[in-house]
């Protein structure tokens, strides 16, 4: 388990952190849907929400500051995460669909590649 419910991570790139900052914003959105909700399911609780949006809060103003390491809290891990598999597929995504070569497939690749490292470095950390 990660020392005191945190994982740190490297944050290697621009694309790596720009993929974080969209996992942060999915996050205090979604908890902010859910408070807003009328249907009360699924164990939610207020407390909950605020606590996911405070972690993800926390984590964004790490990112926006340029820290190189940031502290990724287990609580959101998973989400960000999510997030960052997303942006992976969009990566390969675009290659794959680049049938005319129009993108240098090394900067798409690099760009996948480093956002691949993180997603392992996260998940590795999350099991531990």
């Amino acid at each position: 388990m990660p020392e005191n419910g945190i994982v740190k991570l490297e944050v290697n790139s621009p694309v790596v952190r720009d993929a974080l900052l969209d996992g942060c914003a999915w996050i205090i959105q979604f908890e902010k849907n859910r408070e807003e909700s009328p249907k009360r399911v699924n164990g939610f609780t207020p407390e909950w929400c605020e606590r996911r949006i405070v972690l993800a809060t926390t984590l964004d103003e790490q990112l926006v500051t340029g820290q190189a390491v940031v502290d990724v809290p287990v609580e959101i891990a998973d989400a960000v995460a999510r997030n960052l598999a997303g942006v992976i597929v969009e990566e390969v995504d675009a290659l794959a669909c680049d049938t005319c070569n129009e993108q240098p497939r090394a900067a798409i690749l690099g760009r996948a590649s480093g956002l691949m490292e993180s997603l392992l470095a996260l998940d590795a950390a999350i099991e531990r």
